[in-house]
């Protein structure tokens, strides 16, 4: 029996256009100058692409026993750090019948206001949230993405009732010098689409030992990316930082390649800037991609098998439904409550 609850998030793939679409980009423009017009289109072109399709929404939901709506109620606290960057938490929801209340974040809340008010229109119970509850809730369970300050915040302002709670990770890029001129366009992407600020951005990049760098860096200086003003003034800082310091830095001209040692851990760079750590052996790299799992939302390129959220270069940012964050399953967590 075909699940009813697809049919809503089905339909929304055709509201992303009109007037009052573009009036809701304009806003979200307004509330967040690091969204732009075009790397809205992007996210949203990712929805359509990745997640909306009739057989991708049916094969994902076949894959768990949807009987009848759960009839729970779930709260929902979105990050704003992409633009819809918590659709698919949504979207679980409304798919296993949930009442939904969302939180959204405040840098993104024009976006997810337009596809709430969408989803309700087709019947889905979502109610949109201008804050957290003070007190006692009545909700079944909650999902909360942010900080790990505020994941931590989370943990005590829901004490008792079953949480999904996320905090800050990122992604990596494993190379070994074969990349084709179509890879190297996918890792300019994965790096750059977002300005390196999403969780499935790529800031790090392990090297073989004597990769050129410099063929890299003119091969993603050719690639093309939006020119933004934020972006821009922050690689001009880093550049005019790292040279201040006399640090050893590669200047591709819209970014910088900082050398970490392979034996430092996860750690996030600057806006505008890239990491870089040079391996010996296939084995170093998955020595270090085992240890740091915990930390890591994905890998791409020549990353080894037995990392559980391997991707190839230029997928980092078009996850489909299985690419649960922090690979927790959330239709079993909503399944369970």
């Amino acid at each position: 029996m075909e699940n009813k609850h697809i049919a809503p998030l089905i339909e929304l793939a055709s509201r992303f256009e009109g007037e009052e679409w573009r009036r809701a980009v304009d806003e979200a423009g307004r509330e967040n100058e690091w969204f732009t017009p075009r790397q809205i289109e992007a996210a949203v072109r990712a929805l359509r692409n990745d997640l909306l399709r009739p057989e991708q929404l049916r094969a994902w939901l076949d894959r768990y026993s949807l009987a009848e709506p759960t009839g729970k109620s779930v709260g929902i606290v979105m990050a704003g750090n992409l633009p819809l960057v918590g659709f698919a938490d949504l979207a679980a929801a409304v798919a296993v019948g949930c009442r939904v209340w969302v939180k959204p974040s405040s840098k993104d809340r024009a976006l997810m206001e337009y596809v709430v008010r969408a989803l309700r229109q087709n019947g889905c119970e979502v109610e949109l949230l201008d804050a957290l509850p003070a007190g006692a809730t009545g909700w079944d369970g909650v999902i909360a993405t942010g900080s790990d300050a505020t994941r931590d915040r989370f943990a005590r302002q829901f004490a008792g009732l079953p949480v999904l709670l996320r905090g800050a990770r990122q992604s990596v890029a494993v190379l070994n010098g074969a990349e084709s001129d179509r890879e190297v366009e996918g890792l300019s992407e994965d790096m750059f689409l977002y300005w390196g600020l999403g969780c499935r951005s790529v800031v790090r990049l392990f090297v073989p030992q004597g990769y050129d760098r410099t063929r890299l860096v003119a091969r993603l200086a050719a690639c093309d990316r939006e020119v933004h003003p934020k972006y821009e003034a922050c690689y001009r800082y880093a550049r005019a930082m790292a040279a201040m310091r006399g640090e050893r830095v590669v200047d591709g001209g819209s970014f910088l390649f900082r050398q970490v040692g392979i034996e430092v851990g996860p750690t996030v760079p600057k806006v505008g800037e890239v990491f870089w750590s040079e391996y010996r052996s296939e084995a170093e790299v998955a020595d270090w991609l085992e240890r740091h799992e915990s930390a890591l939302q994905c890998a791409a390129g020549a990353v080894p098998e037995a990392f559980p959220r391997r991707v190839r270069l230029g997928e980092t940012q078009h996850p489909g439904w299985t690419d649960y964050a922090d690979g927790v399953d959330t239709v079993r967590f909503l399944l369970s409550l």
